[in-house]
């Protein structure tokens, strides 16, 4: 894996608004596809998203890939992760959100089908 965290969403109940805020901050564009807004830069692939609101969630939340998302669970609950909410089917695949012993949030994400190389 080149690199463990591979998309970010930004949790907003002001979802028009932060994405407004992030295209006129720093030039990206902002294209929405219902329940979530892609940001890219440059005309290339989406790189974030904002989303609405989710129970117990708010702010940027980095995704980490991973080969099997069951076992990866699991192992972050051994560790002390606290799951805010499991197996989330997107475009790109599921995810699970956690937060971390500390309390940040983290996703779990396994790529879908549509996503394989």
């Amino acid at each position: 894996m080149p690199a463990p965290f591979v998309w970010f969403d930004n949790i907003t109940p002001e979802r028009g608004r932060t994405a407004d805020f992030l295209s006129k901050t720093f030039g990206w564009s902002a294209h929405d596809i219902g329940p979530m807004t892609f940001l890219n830069a440059d005309g290339k692939q989406p790189f974030a998203a904002t989303c609405d609101s989710m129970d117990g969630l708010s702010g940027w939340v980095p995704y980490i890939e991973v080969e099997d998302l069951t076992a990866a669970v699991r192992n972050a609950q051994t560790n002390g992760a606290v799951i805010v909410a499991e197996n989330l089917e997107g475009p790109a695949g599921i995810a699970t959100f956690i937060r971390d012993p500390g309390g940040a949030p983290l996703a779990l994400w396994k790529r879908g089908e549509a996503m394989q190389a």
